[in-house]
């Protein structure tokens, strides 16, 4: 049971980062748009515009990105049950493409307007899809098990009973 609640709290905190990353990548691309265009915008307007982009923008983007990433992590848990090796990977590659398939599918549904006004274009998208593969990174941190060594699975050391006698006799 501990370990549904662990990975609840994990998909709870990448969506966070996701989103929070997201939104404030999504305005700085915009702002810095608006400057190549001739505007004067300082570092507090910056914050500012970050700020309430995340209260507002932030409110809605959460329920898409939570659903991108829950679908994601699931079959990024099915990747890494068969392929065994580089969850840290796995995780990183499945919030990254939730983001993508998210965003084309809000530009499909919503009658092919780019919902998310930083990710119209290629390097917007790639922001976005950064922010995702950050959640995704999260997500794997923290849903780890508790006797991994470190963030990839390293395999247990073996007990005495365990070891073959040339292993035995090598510790020696």
């Amino acid at each position: 049971m501990d370990g549904i609640f662990k990975r609840i709290g994990s998909w709870l905190a990448a969506v966070l980062t996701t989103v929070v990353l997201g939104v404030f990548l999504q305005t700085q691309n915009v702002l810095s748009r608006l400057e190549e265009i001739g505007a004067e915008i300082g570092l507090m307007e910056r914050l500012s515009m970050s700020f309430y982009d995340l209260r507002y923008l932030g409110s809605l983007y959460i329920i898409f990105v939570g659903i991108a990433l829950a679908i994601a992590f699931l079959i990024g848990g099915l990747v890494y049950r068969f392929a065994k090796f580089g969850r840290p990977l796995v995780y990183i590659v499945a919030g990254a493409t939730a983001l993508l398939v998210m965003l084309f599918g809000m530009k499909q549904v919503f009658f092919d307007i780019h919902m998310i006004a930083g990710a119209r274009d290629g390097f917007g998208i790639g922001l976005q899809m950064l922010a995702g593969a950050v959640g995704g990174f999260v997500f794997s941190w923290m849903s780890r098990g508790h006797n991994k060594a470190s963030i990839e699975n390293v395999p247990a050391e073996k007990t005495p009973e365990e070891k073959t006698p040339e292993e035995k006799t090598e510790a020696e």
